[in-house]
């Protein structure tokens, strides 16, 4: 079997947080979590890149390598993302209605 254990790899990222957070438990627990957590078929998520905080965060210069670089599946949901945002962006604001107090 040449699958990873992600069980192992999901307390190793707990203990790495805790320790960074100044937080401990006892050793009992963490033996407790990881033997809850074997009995669970956990795999990470397929993606998760959020398309749209790269995006804003580009120069324009980087823009072609960075969508050449993306899936159909990721263009698309940025495609997406790009409509809803100038659909967001292009509604009138009732400035009357932002200031009642």
């Amino acid at each position: 079997m040449s699958e990873k254990d992600y069980v192992a790899q999901v307390m190793d990222e707990w203990y790495a947080s805790m320790s960074s957070n100044n937080v401990s438990v006892q050793p009992k627990s963490s033996t407790l979590l990881g033997m809850i957590l074997a009995k669970y078929d956990i795999k990470p998520k397929e993606d998760t890149r959020d398309i749209w905080d790269e995006y804003l965060t580009i120069s324009g210069g980087q823009f072609k390598g960075w969508y050449d670089s993306l899936t159909e599946e990721q263009q698309n949901q940025w495609h997406a993302d790009l409509k809803t945002s100038r659909r967001t962006n292009s509604d009138p604001v009732d400035t009357k209605a932002l200031l009642k107090g």
